[in-house]
């Protein structure tokens, strides 16, 4: 048995929506600025019986460099009412260490020695936006406007933070600025993976409703 390591890396605390009609002008009445425009492939992989994605765990290949997601709290899940939170790693050493305790098996020198399985392969044009800090916040928000290949849409503002301690502060954060926005939604809004998966991998997705991941 493999006993646990602590990682460090940032908790990403997110909520999805659908942009309307005329978002981009509520974003500029905010003070938001473009950032950058990007188009990416992201890869994701998985077991044939798929133990990583069914514990919350999210390994991807973004262009040449690996990544992965998971909730910062073991035996947790990152969907968090209409939020989710995880922490995100971008070191591969730190990623080997953290599937490899998550499959229960020896840490390899290389994630390409795993021999897992692409389960979802897609390219997303994104707009990502700044909003400038607002009523005394350290916090910088993002906001992403993303378009995948298999023609789907949707929204993310995005607040990093370096602790659990930070999340409360950050879910709250996140919240009014949708609310601002006049996209706060009671419900989650489905992200581009659940959305692959629903259209393309119909078994995958309705394992990970039955687990409650999605």
């Amino acid at each position: 048995m493999y006993s646990p390591t602590q990682l460090s890396g940032p908790i990403e605390v997110e909520r999805k929506f659908v942009p309307g009609p005329q978002f981009e002008d509520k974003l500029h009445r905010l003070g938001a600025k473009l950032q950058k425009e990007l188009t990416f492939r992201d890869s994701y992989y998985d077991t044939s019986d798929c133990r990583l994605t069914l514990g919350d765990v999210w390994l991807r290949l973004r262009e040449d460099s690996w990544e992965l997601k998971y909730p910062p709290q073991r035996g947790t899940r990152g969907l968090n009412g209409a939020s989710t939170q995880y922490l995100e790693l971008s070191c591969e050493t730190d990623i080997a260490r953290r599937v490899s305790e998550e499959l229960n098996i020896p840490c390899p020198c290389s994630l390409d020695l795993l021999e897992l399985q692409e389960f979802a392969s897609f390219v997303t044009k994104r707009r990502r936006f700044d909003i400038p800090p607002r009523n005394g916040s350290k916090h910088k928000v993002v906001v992403d406007l993303d378009t995948a290949d298999f023609g789907f849409s949707v929204g993310e503002v995005e607040v990093l933070v370096e602790t659990q301690e930070e999340v409360q502060s950050a879910l709250k954060e996140v919240e009014g600025i949708c609310k601002q926005l006049g996209v706060l939604s009671d419900s989650p809004v489905p992200g581009k993976m659940s959305t692959f998966l629903k259209i393309n991998r119909a078994d995958h997705y309705k394992q990970l409703l039955e687990a409650h991941v999605l």
